[in-house]
């Protein structure tokens, strides 16, 4: 969709508006969340939206975090029933370490997927850029961001305070 252009004595219609004009929702994480020897997806604290009945999105995500390199960061997302999603989680490879070459994983996922970024040590803040289209269904809810660790381990991965996740509105 081209960016519309307004003149002086243009009357934008309510289309207009709902097209044009920024149509964001972001949630910001308040508080530092760990886990500990766990890896079973919870819902994060703090990054969730609520998304509308078939709509699609541009999500993007900064996801501050500090893992054990034996631990590591697993991620995911949940959305309403009938929702789609398809991202990237742009993060460093499970294999990465602190004093290694470090792999980022740009592998194609989808709502179900647990993609695994990896931890340079419990402590040392690194980040992963997730990303993607989000495509709703027929039913309005909550988009929501999860994690766990990818090992069992009793060093803690924690997801940062002022991580964010922004939703773009892209459809009427």
């Amino acid at each position: 969709m081209p960016v519309k252009v307004f003149s002086d004595g243009d009357r934008p219609t309510a289309a207009d508006f709902n097209r044009h004009f920024m149509q964001q929702v972001h949630a910001l994480k308040t508080a530092d969340e760990s886990v500990v020897s766990s890896t079973t997806m919870q819902d994060d604290d703090h990054l969730f939206v609520p998304v509308d009945a078939n709509t699609v999105y541009w999500v993007t995500a900064l996801i501050l975090y500090s893992a054990s390199t034996a631990g590591d960061l697993k991620i995911g997302w949940s959305g309403p029933g009938g929702t789609s999603f398809e991202w990237v989680s742009d993060g460093f490879g499970s294999a990465s370490s602190a004093s290694g070459v470090d792999t980022v994983s740009r592998s194609y996922q989808t709502l179900g997927n647990t993609p695994a970024p990896g931890g340079n040590g419990t402590g040392v803040i690194v980040s992963c850029i997730p990303r993607g289209v989000l495509i709703t269904g027929g039913s309005a809810g909550t988009f929501r961001f999860r994690f766990a660790q990818l090992a069992s381990d009793p060093g803690a991965t924690t997801v940062r305070a002022e991580s964010i996740l922004i939703l773009r509105r892209l459809t009427d």
